[in-house]
């Protein structure tokens, strides 16, 4: 666990309900949107997130925090050419700003997690980094 945490800097999040990101065959579908307890600024949002095989996770932040599951694992692929494991259950915590992404999925299955996001209502979801 500790090495997929170290791991996890580069990694997941996106945008958008149900709609591929970056034209790759990486999609987020929401499956959940509430108003985060106590708070009116901030929203949580749950989704499914897939990553098919070859596909990449653009780098990127979000206005908020994401937290991640990993629902079906596999193996993904960083931008030095590491092959870095995800196993069921392996979870992730992304702080809010933090760039992370650049990821490609190295297996033959799609990689499957769920993650939830608190974020301030009415910013972008997703800002691409450089």
């Amino acid at each position: 666990m500790t090495r997929l945490l170290h791991a996890v800097t580069l990694v997941l999040a996106l945008g958008a309900a149900t709609t591929p990101l970056a034209a790759q065959e990486v999609t987020r579908t929401e499956i959940r949107r509430v108003d985060a307890p106590g708070s009116t600024t901030h929203e949580v949002i749950v989704s499914r997130l897939e990553v098919a095989p070859g596909a990449t996770i653009p780098r990127h932040t979000h206005p908020g925090d994401e937290h991640m599951v990993v629902l079906e694992g596999g193996e993904m692929k960083a931008p030095n050419g590491k092959i870095i494991p995800f196993a069921l259950g392996d979870t992730a915590l992304f702080p809010a700003g933090q760039v992370h992404g650049g990821l490609t999925n190295a297996g033959t299955t799609p990689l499957v997690a769920l993650t939830t996001h608190i974020v301030e209502k009415g910013q972008p979801f997703m800002t691409l980094a450089e």
